[in-house]
């Protein structure tokens, strides 16, 4: 059953979800509708369409909820026989009303032996055999799918709004290995901070040197993340 959630202005001005495809958005926001109090619902495509885009035909959910997880907005994993998904960072941004049922179903733990991540199974096909078809433009390229602290770092250079020195700041990422989630949710503040409106942004190899992304907003400043 579908629930009542927030949007905050900032999703507009997403710069990762601003360049891509507009229907990622509109998918992105109906799983908040979709997911539990933990932000949580089961990785079923069929179905998700039939809740988000009724009324459209050739809607290529499985590849969208693929390129949502590579680009880092969910997790598609797997415990035991069951399918699911897990919106990143959904309680920091979301206030679920408190007659909310608790999830019930089991969160992503990247060190459990039983709980694995399916994104790095190239469409998903064993779970939604219907929607197994997705273009190729959506396929994860090999590389990224391999070396996670370099997709990541893909991640983080796209939606960084200044773009000097990369090589370096390639070598400091895979060295510091920070958490993309954490990385993503301190530059939704920092972006719109007015010193960096104000054009005062550091470097990216002064930003990722310095771990800006542990910083936190000025009392003043509300962060706004999607």
């Amino acid at each position: 059953m579908a629930r009542a959630r927030n949007i905050k202005p900032s999703l507009f001005k997403n710069e990762l979800l601003g360049v891509a495809d507009p229907m990622l958005t509109i998918l992105f926001t109906s799983l908040w509708c979709l997911a539990d109090k933990a932000g949580r619902l089961e990785d079923r495509p069929l179905r998700i369409k039939a809740e988000t885009f009724p009324y459209r035909e050739n809607v290529d959910i499985n590849g969208y909820l693929t390129e949502l997880s590579r680009l880092g907005f969910i997790y598609r994993y797997i415990v035991g026989d069951l399918a699911l998904i897990q919106i990143i960072n959904f309680e920091k941004h979301q206030n679920p009303h408190h007659t909310e049922k608790d999830s019930v179903y089991p969160k992503f733990d990247e060190n459990s032996s039983t709980c694995g991540l399916t994104v790095n199974k190239p469409l998903n096909n064993s779970f939604t055999p219907a929607d197994s078809l997705i273009p190729d433009s959506l396929i994860p390229d090999s590389n990224i799918v391999t070396k996670k602290s370099i997709s990541d770092f893909d991640v983080f250079w796209k939606a960084y709004p200044k773009k000097v020195g990369k090589d370096k700041a390639i070598k400091i990422w895979q060295s510091k290995k920070p958490r993309i989630d954490d990385v993503m949710f301190a530059l939704s503040w920092q972006i719109e901070s007015k010193k960096w409106r104000d054009g005062y942004i550091p470097n990216p190899t002064t930003y990722l040197n310095e771990g800006r992304w542990k910083d936190e907003p000025d009392a003043e400043i509300e962060g706004e993340p999607f």
